[in-house]
């Protein structure tokens, strides 16, 4: 009896002492951090709550070995056949893809989305300029994807075939780039990572050409008459083997589904580019070829263990989502003029068209905070086009034709 009390009391002590020295790597780890939020938060009554959010999230976001403790639990969770993890937060497919979803049972109304996007349209001042509404593609590929009983289903397809409904009912030109996507020459499995939210970048340069198709009989601005630019033969590609892990891959550890590859994508042909960028209050402005300015290689080097924001390889393009930027080809001055309100789905495929344009904006309404229409009215542009993927049909995305 006597030996039995003293081995749990070994095993007592030595959980406090496992538990003490982590908590003071966890103090060392998240000072700095947590000092850092707490003298950038407004201590007015009224943000309390955002206050304490934000230190909440320091915290977690800082955890010693974060991740370690998330590979293990993914881990677990694999070998138990889980296609949920963290109460339905990431799920898993029957092919083994991860996806966003949550509980519903109808798509969501669009009928204000599409008023704002009407009342943007009519706060255009210049007749000449032509407005779109590009459609990117949800991951959940109708005719292909399944989840097993008792995964729901967001019904991200059906919101986006109502939302395009509505535009088309008030004249606004749409591209929907779930169309032909089975038919592209991209095995089904491999049209989006199975870590992340994000089609692959040779999905993306596939709806580059889709784009400069519809583009071509809207305008007939043969924006690429011998189909040069949009022939994947003209471009290096650059593999990395189970270099990638995504969004999702990152909440649940790359043991519950595997990292991805990455292929990197660019121009064999002579190119030259200025690229200017602006977000938080920072900017900068590149020169060069498409792979000097419009790419960034620090993610590159980055191997699959990395779960960090700066070693996502989809952001090597366009340094990944900036509130606004301005890209000119210098090669292409007598191109189209051409602004984007759009998410990050739409960025590696605006990198390819870039090739076929004079000059391309982007704004990005999650961090530009000034009045769209004002800059649209004031920049010399041909073509305006609006592109969230179906998941991102909210208002969110849409701060924009707000009236007054």
């Amino acid at each position: 009896m006597k030996r039995h009390i003293f081995k749990k009391m070994i095993a007592a002590v030595l959980f406090i002492v496992f538990l003490f020295a982590f908590s003071i790597q966890n103090v060392r780890l998240s000072y700095q951090p947590l000092k850092e939020a707490w003298q950038s938060s407004d201590f007015h009554f009224a943000s309390l709550k955002e206050t304490i959010s934000k230190l909440d999230h320091t915290m977690n976001e800082t955890v010693y070995e974060k991740f370690k403790f998330i590979e293990a639990y993914g881990f677990v969770q694999a070998v138990m056949d889980k296609n949920e993890e963290s109460n339905f937060e990431v799920v898993k497919d029957t092919e083994g893809q991860l996806h966003y979803t949550y509980f519903t049972n109808k798509p969501n109304p669009t009928s204000e989305l599409t008023e704002r996007v009407s009342n943007l349209r009519s706060q255009i001042t210049n007749q000449h300029v032509k407005l779109s509404y590009m459609l990117t593609p949800d991951k959940y590929i109708r005719g292909y994807t399944q989840f097993p009983l008792g995964i729901p289903y967001n019904y991200s397809n059906e919101t986006a075939d109502q939302f395009l409904s509505e535009l088309k009912q008030i004249g606004v030109d749409t591209i929907d780039l779930r169309e032909g996507l089975r038919e592209s020459g991209i095995p089904t499995q491999d049209l989006f990572f199975k870590t992340d939210h994000h089609w692959k970048i040779e999905t993306a340069f596939w709806g580059f050409g889709q784009l400069v198709k519809h583009l071509n009989q809207i305008d007939g601005n043969k924006l690429d008459p011998t189909g040069f630019y949009t022939n994947i033969d003209n471009y290096n590609k650059i593999e990395y083997k189970n270099a990638y892990i995504g969004s999702m891959g990152r909440k649940t550890g790359k043991y519950y589904t595997g990292a991805d590859d990455f292929t990197l994508i660019y121009p064999k042909f002579k190119t030259d580019y200025e690229f200017m960028f602006k977000s938080n209050q920072l900017g900068g402005t590149l020169n060069g070829r498409f792979e000097e300015a419009l790419l960034t290689t620090y993610p590159l080097r980055m191997d699959g263990n990395d779960y960090g924001l700066t070693g996502d390889k989809y952001f090597t393009y366009l340094y990944g989502n900036q509130a606004f930027v301005h890209i000119q080809n210098k090669d292409k001055k007598d191109g189209p003029k051409m602004l984007f309100i759009k998410d990050s789905l739409a960025v590696p495929l605006i990198s390819f068209l870039s090739t076929v344009c004079s000059d391309i904006y982007l704004l990005d309404p999650r961090y530009y905070k000034e009045d769209m229409a004002a800059f649209i009215n004031q920049t010399e542009l041909d073509h305006v086009i609006i592109s969230f993927s179906p998941q991102n049909l909210v208002t969110e995305f849409f701060p924009f034709g707000v009236k007054p």
